[in-house]
């Protein structure tokens, strides 16, 4: 065998490789775009999974900025140019739905989805940078895992209302910024009175109703910006950034009598119950967190000790 034909038969053999390669890209549940620096799409490989992904094959010599928002155009055209400027993977998370993309034909999944791109610089025959690969994997299932788990972290399993670790987290960061800038935090600590007696009489389920029903109404009452948590057992905190404690106490006075006129329905009964808040604010004075939770506290010790169903500032 001649040079002229080893050099045939080498060529033949990259040519076969190279068929092999794309064919077997082509048939990917993954699809990958090329980008052009411009934000043109050159190809679009793979992408076959249809319960993940529409077909992209219409994108083809369109644009970033002619088929999905602006923003989001946008966004993509600056890791693009961040990649091959860099010559360097990029990564970053996103979402899309069929009514984002301009053109999208409706083979694919129907609401929104969570990917994870992947852009990898390329180099032409001249040997620039002028592309990228898009490599978009579908994280939605990923995504929805991770909200379950961050919800599991930070609410009470039983109400629904945000836990006591949680709310220690954010109450030390609002409480550091209400004494570096001097805003008014104030405090409300809930208690149900008598808590005992209604799980004596209706039993631990009847007493949960109860929690429950106290929460529902609660998370009602308070602003967007007013953070409500379990903080054991029949004790309850809120946190009102922005209020002094005369807001304060009519915020907690008017939940003191909306639970006091509540009946909360158990199976053929009915459980009426009350409750008392202590109420405190951030002074001067404090210097951390728990100095304000303990003046809370003897806030509604004090209540207690004074009656019931009613509320003290401290």
């Amino acid at each position: 065998m001649d040079i002229w034909e080893k050099l045939q038969s080498v060529e033949q053999n990259f040519f076969a490789i190279e068929q092999q390669l794309q064919s077997t890209a082509r048939t990917l549940p993954d699809p990958i775009f090329v980008i052009d620096k411009f934000g043109k799409y050159l190809d679009v490989i793979g992408g076959k999974e249809r319960s993940l992904y529409h077909s992209g094959d219409f994108l083809i010599n369109k644009y970033l900025h002619d088929v999905m928002p602006e923003s989001l155009a946008d966004t993509f055209m600056q890791t693009i140019s961040e990649s091959i400027e860099d010559n360097s993977l990029k990564t970053l998370e996103y979402q899309l739905g069929p009514e984002d993309i301009t053109g999208s034909p409706l083979d694919g999944h129907k609401s929104v989805q969570w990917f994870e791109g992947r852009v990898y610089p390329i180099k032409d025959q001249g040997g620039e940078i002028n592309s990228v690969i898009w490599l978009a994997i579908n994280i939605t299932d990923r995504k929805k895992l991770e909200d379950q788990l961050k919800e599991l972290s930070e609410k009470d399993a039983l109400t629904g209302a945000y836990n006591r670790r949680y709310f220690m987290q954010i109450f030390d960061r609002e409480f550091s910024i209400a004494k570096r800038y001097k805003n008014k935090l104030s405090v409300l600590l809930i208690d149900i009175d008598n808590f005992k007696k209604i799980n004596d009489t209706y039993g631990h389920a009847g007493g949960n109703a109860a929690l429950k029903k106290l929460v529902l109404l609660c998370e009602e009452l308070f602003r967007q910006s007013d953070m409500f948590a379990r903080y054991g057992g029949e004790e309850f905190i809120v946190m009102l950034p922005n209020t002094p404690s005369l807001g304060a106490a009519i915020i907690a006075e008017r939940i003191r009598a909306k639970i006091e006129e509540m009946a909360v329905p158990y199976e053929k009964e009915t459980i009426k119950f009350t409750i008392s808040i202590g109420i405190t604010l951030v002074l001067d004075t404090d210097t951390n967190s728990n100095a304000v939770l303990t003046r809370a506290d003897s806030a509604l010790y004090q209540a207690k000790k004074n009656g019931r169903n009613r509320i003290e500032i401290n």
